[in-house]
This record gives C-alpha cells, structure tokens and sequence, in this order.
C-alpha cells in the first residue's frame, strides 16, 4: 500500500516536520512525540487513511525509533503550554521562509558551549 501512495509519505512526512526530535550526538536517531494513532488520525484528517499498523512501516522506513517516556511524574498542565511550542513553530517557518538556518538547542543539558 505505502509503495503505491506517495500522496501517504507526502502527508506523512508533513505532518512529522514539526512533530521530529532527534539526538544531537546522533545524527542518525529520531523520534517524533505522536502516538502511531495520532499520526493515524492526522493522516485520515488529510485524505490519506492509514491505520497504525501502516504508521509504524512508515516510521520505520524514514528512521524514527521508538523512544521511551523519562518522566516518572506529570507536571500538571498550564494554559499557555501550547501556545509557546505554537509560536516556535511559526517562528521556525518565518526563519525557514527567509532563507534562514534553524538550530535546536536542548536548554536542560548544562555544558559549557
């Protein structure tokens, strides 16, 4: 089925491009924070049905990999918690848009740059 898609790895791929995290040690390990059931629902939302059998094909052929929750506790939820990665991401397109490099940079890790 994917091999006679490409209008699936195309909505594939666009959903995850604001959805990718990756290891800065690594350059060859990525993961994204959607469920195989949210990437599923975002999919169908797009025309293109895929159950999450399919879902996990495709994160495995783009090489995402599974990465295991660290966090014991949840923090709880505060209102504004979406609108900051919401604006992340509009920035990151304008910088995109202009020609501009984007670099991630993980501000818990304490090393001198």
């Amino acid at each position: 089925m994917i091999e006679k898609s490409p209008q699936l790895t195309e909505n594939f791929l666009t959903i995850l491009r604001n959805h990718t995290a990756g290891d800065p040690m690594r350059h060859d390990v990525k993961w994204t924070n959607l469920s195989r059931r949210q990437i599923a629902r975002k999919l169908s939302d797009l025309g293109t049905p895929a159950n999450k059998n399919i879902v996990s094909r495709l994160l495995h052929d783009h090489g995402y990999r599974r990465r295991k929750p660290q966090k014991k506790r949840t923090m709880g939820q505060h209102a504004d918690r979406n609108a900051q990665f919401e604006n992340i991401a509009r920035l990151k397109q304008e910088y995109l848009d202009a020609g501009c490099p984007v670099i991630s940079i993980d501000t818990k890790k304490k090393e001198l740059l």
